[in-house]
């Protein structure tokens, strides 16, 4: 086997699977969920129904997938209604956390701006504070009409690469990613990349755990959720449709990542964990992981940086191609027309 990877499956090299090219639209039964303003809790029965009405949508919101609502549903309480052929769900977070719906889950953006308007008059009858993760597309039309405020949450913004560059890493500016892959081989040639099987899961998970014990952040409740996440991802990865990869080196796990097809152009990368006690690890994985997972998606969607400075810096460090950018949005009283966006905000140059 070469040291650089294990051979692509037919699926990554050739691109999206069957089910993400069918371009036939299916409209999703949704009698089985109650009426807004009533809700119920995201179950896993409710895998095909919501999987089928977001690949019609084709979302580019990172939070659009079955696979991300059912992991966060302990910490969101996920729930779900219809409205107007949408689905809408609540993330109906703790007590001290402002609860909020995401954008309705309907084919075709003018639906979904109709749907979103007609809720909101109506958003005082649910624990709501009206839409969160809102596409510019939906968020900016809607705040020009005079009833509603649109605030940008540019800590939630996506950030999407050009599959390509991170495969490739071309140019100068991207001299020092290559450097760091060169130096990891160069120390670690026996190393080999491999695609997630159920018990390179497990090994991952234990990583995951001696990940976080050596940590020196590990009291902070972010991260500890986060690496709870990620075990989950690893326990049923089959079932959610992930697909993974881990880089392993002197017969330990250096790094490894997940992610899934978000629509038939972009993969999303859910997870990436690496050990720094192997330089250059995170480089690796990265570039090996869009290859192999992502191969033959246009676009590679590594999720938002939350407003952390490092995190920020080191997803800049790539260039994205484009933010997706998200608003909150909720009715204005008395009517205003305001579209908040900051200004002078470089987001793709690091």
């Amino acid at each position: 086997m070469s040291h650089r990877c294990d051979q692509p499956s037919s699926r990554s090299e050739y691109g999206p699977g069957p089910s993400l090219i069918n371009k036939r639209r299916v409209t999703p039964d949704l009698s089985a969920l109650p009426e807004y303003p009533q809700f119920i809790p995201l179950e896993r029965e409710h895998r095909a129904l919501l999987r089928t009405a977001l690949e019609a949508l084709q979302p580019e919101i990172s939070e659009f997938t079955f696979s991300y609502q059912w992991l966060w549903r302990p910490y969101t309480h996920c729930r779900l209604a219809r409205f107007r052929g949408a689905i809408i769900l609540l993330n109906n977070l703790p007590s001290g956390e402002e609860s909020y719906m995401l954008p309705p889950v309907i084919s075709g953006p003018e639906e979904a701006g109709m749907v979103l308007s007609a809720v909101l008059k109506e958003v005082k009858s649910t624990a709501s504070n009206g839409f969160a993760r809102v596409p510019q597309v939906l968020a900016e039309p809607l705040a020009k009409q005079g009833e509603f405020l649109a605030k940008e949450e540019r800590g939630r913004a996506d950030y999407v690469y050009r599959g390509e560059d991170i495969r490739q890493l071309p140019g100068g500016h991207f001299h020092r990613k290559r450097n760091h892959i060169q130096q990891f081989w160069k120390a670690f040639p026996e190393a080999e990349y491999r695609e997630m099987n159920p018990s390179l899961a497990g090994e991952c998970a234990a990583f995951c755990r001696s990940w976080l014990e050596g940590h020196s952040r590990r009291d902070l409740g972010g991260l500890q959720r986060e690496v709870e996440r990620a075990a989950a991802m690893l326990s049923d990865y089959q079932w959610l449709g992930l697909r993974g990869g881990a880089l392993l080196a002197g017969g330990r796990i250096a790094a490894f990542a997940l992610g899934e097809p978000l629509n038939r152009d972009t993969f999303v990368v859910r997870v990436e964990k690496a050990d720094t006690s192997f330089p250059g690890a995170y480089s690796v994985i990265n570039q090996e992981f869009a290859r192999h997972g992502a191969g033959g998606f246009k676009w590679i969607n590594r999720e938002q940086d939350l407003d952390l400075p490092g995190l920020r810096r080191a997803k800049q460090s790539y260039y994205p191609h484009h933010l997706v950018r998200k608003y909150r949005v909720f009715p204005a009283l008395p009517p205003h027309r305001l579209f908040l966006h900051p200004a002078g905000e470089e987001a793709c140059q690091p």
